[in-house]
């Protein structure tokens, strides 16, 4: 899976469980149908620091994917004469030529 989709994942997890975690804190009385706010309160700070190591699991691995994209070289074929591999524009007979044949 991708490290993006999983640090905007486990972000957005972090963010909605302190919220949860800091309303069973501070006003349980708001959330119903808890039999044992103790429990709900330990279990959400449980989830929050579980999304947040994914999180930063996940943003070590962004990181050092880009570090990595940045060593890659890449050959491009432009020290080659007549190598346009990557320009088609220059071609003039790529694709389908209009004709006045029909």
């Amino acid at each position: 899976m991708n490290p993006s989709c999983c640090g905007f994942y486990s972000a957005t997890g972090a963010i909605f469980m302190t919220f949860v975690y800091a309303m069973l804190t501070t006003q349980p009385f708001f959330i119903t149908g808890i039999e044992d706010v103790e429990e709900a309160r330990s279990n959400a700070f449980g989830a929050t620091i579980a999304f947040a190591t994914t999180f930063a699991i996940s943003a070590i691995m962004i990181v050092k994917e880009g570090r990595e994209k940045e060593e890659r070289e890449y050959d491009t074929g432009a020290d080659q004469e007549g190598a346009n591999r990557l320009n088609i524009d220059f071609k003039k007979d790529y694709g389908s030529v209009a004709t006045d044949s029909y």
